[in-house]
C-alpha cells in the first residue's frame, strides 16, 4: 500500500466535515417528505423529460451553428459575454448568438432538471431548501444533493462494476493524474479500494449512508435490468468529482470545461462504465469507475 493511499485516508475523513455535514441535518418536514413521495412520478417524469429535451435542443442548435448552445460555466473564456462572443466568432458562428447561449455543468444540468420536476409537483419551496444548502460557499456538491434526496426517501446505491480492480484502478489514477507538490490527494482520483472498504464495513461512502451495496456491484458490463426501469436517477463518481443524471438506464451528462465547438458538451450513453462508449463517459485522464447513485422511492 503506497504512501499516497495512506495519506489519502486522513484527507477523506477530514473532508466529511464542513459543508457536507450540513446536508446530514434534517431539512424537511414530515409533510414535505410525504408529499414528495406521493408526487414522485410527476417529479421524475418531468425531470427525465427535461434531460431529453435539453439534449435534443443541444443537438438541433449544434447542427445549425456547429457550436453548443450550452457552454461550460467553469471555462474561463465563457465567464463573460465578451468572452463567449469571441468564442462564437472563433468557431465561425455569429457573435449575436451569445444571447441564446445557456450555462451548463454536470451538477448544473442535474439541478436544472430536478428543479423542473419539483416545480411541476408543487414542491418549489422544498427545492429552494435544497438549492440553498448546495449554494453554501458556492460549493454545489453532487454528494450533498444525494444526501438531501435520501432524506426525502430516495435510495442510495453504491456502484462499482468490478471491485477486484479497485487497487489497479487506484494505481492508474495516481499514474495518469500525479499529485501536485504539497498535495496529498487529487480530487479526480476514485479512491476505489478505500471507499469500497468503507462501504462494506460501515455502509458509508464519503459521508453518504449506503442503502444498497449489491445491485450495482460486480456487474462488469451486464447492467441489471432492474436499473434500466428507474425513471430518473442522480449519479456521482469519485466522491462527487463528476455528477451524472439519467433515466431508464441512459446517462445524459454535461461538462463544464469543454470548448464551445465541442459536440460532447452534452452527451448520452448507456450507464455501463466499463463497456465501450458506456457512461459516465471517460476522458484520457478522467476514468469514472465507482461512486453512488440515488434512485426515487419505490425503486
Amino acid at each position: 500500500m503506497n504512501r499516497f493511499f495512506l495519506a489519502s485516508q486522513a484527507v477523506l475523513i477530514a473532508t466529511l466535515g464542513g459543508v457536507t455535514a450540513q446536508a446530514q441535518t434534517a431539512l424537511f418536514s414530515p409533510t414535505e417528505i410525504r408529499q414528495h413521495q406521493e408526487r414522485i412520478q410527476i417529479i421524475t417524469s418531468t425531470a427525465a423529460d427535461c434531460l431529453s429535451e435539453t439534449y435534443a435542443d443541444h443537438v438541433q442548435f449544434f447542427k445549425k451553428w456547429k457550436v453548443s448552445k450550452y457552454y461550460g460555466n467553469r471555462k474561463p473564456e465563457h465567464r463573460t459575454a465578451e468572452g463567449r462572443r469571441a468564442a462564437l466568432v472563433r468557431y465561425g458562428a455569429p457573435a449575436s448568438l451569445e444571447s441564446e447561449l445557456e450555462p451548463t455543468s454536470c451538477i448544473g444540468l442535474t439541478m436544472q432538471c430536478l428543479a423542473a420536476g419539483f416545480k411541476a409537483a408543487g414542491q418549489s419551496a422544498t427545492w429552494s431548501k435544497i438549492h440553498a444548502q448546495l449554494a453554501v460557499d458556492n460549493k454545489f456538491y453532487g454528494t450533498d444533493l444525494q444526501k438531501m434526496l435520501r432524506q426525502l426517501g430516495w435510495k442510495t446505491l453504491y456502484w462499482n462494476p468490478d471491485v477486484s480492480q479497485n487497487a489497479a484502478w487506484d494505481q492508474e489514477d495516481q499514474t495518469i493524474n500525479p499529485l501536485q507538490p504539497g498535495k496529498t490527494w487529487n480530487p479526480v482520483w476514485g479512491g476505489h479500494a478505500y471507499r469500497y472498504a468503507m462501504v462494506t464495513r460501515k455502509n458509508d461512502y464519503y459521508g453518504i449512508p449506503i442503502d444498497d451495496a449489491r445491485t450495482l456491484v460486480n456487474f462488469k458490463t451486464s447492467v441489471p435490468q432492474s436499473f434500466k426501469r428507474v425513471p430518473f436517477f442522480v449519479g456521482t463518481a469519485h466522491a462527487g468529482y463528476h455528477v451524472f443524471p439519467g433515466s431508464q438506464g441512459q446517462v445524459i451528462e454535461a461538462h463544464s470545461m469543454r470548448n464551445l465547438n465541442a459536440f460532447d458538451n452534452l452527451e448520452v450513453s448507456a450507464f455501463n462504465p466499463l463497456a465501450p462508449q458506456g457512461g459516465p463517459r471517460w476522458t484520457r485522464t478522467e476514468k469514472y469507475r465507482s461512486g453512488v447513485i440515488v434512485v426515487p422511492p419505490g425503486f
